[in-house]
């Protein structure tokens, strides 16, 4: 048809395999600053003080920072699960290119 493009699209096996590594270990790197900043934070204590000023900051910040390292420490798996689903569609593509490879050699020695 016009306009349609001509490219093909092409999975290097090899590239996905050693891409997915990155994903474990920039997740892994998430979770370590994860847990050094509620470790370095836990070891502040209430450091907004026990004023009336520190006590209404305290109230309003304790509750967001334990939300927020607790969405950092999803955001670290999740990102080491991206290394998961690259293993997966790598594996699914090979699959699938060599049923394919199987199917083209079973038609070729069907021909005259």
């Amino acid at each position: 048809m016009a306009g349609e493009s001509r490219q093909e699209l092409k999975f290097d096996l090899t590239d996905l395999y050693l891409t997915a590594p990155a994903f474990t270990r920039a997740g892994g790197a998430i979770g370590d600053a994860v847990s050094l900043a509620t470790s370095q934070l836990e070891g502040l204590g209430t450091f907004w003080g026990n004023d009336a000023a520190g006590q209404k900051v305290g109230a309003v910040y304790a509750p967001y920072q334990a939300k927020l390292l607790q969405l950092l420490a999803v955001v670290s798996g999740e990102v080491a699960g991206v290394a998961d689903g690259i293993n997966k569609m790598a594996a699914e593509y090979d699959i699938a290119e060599q049923a394919n490879i199987a199917k083209i050699r079973s038609l070729s020695s069907e021909m005259p």
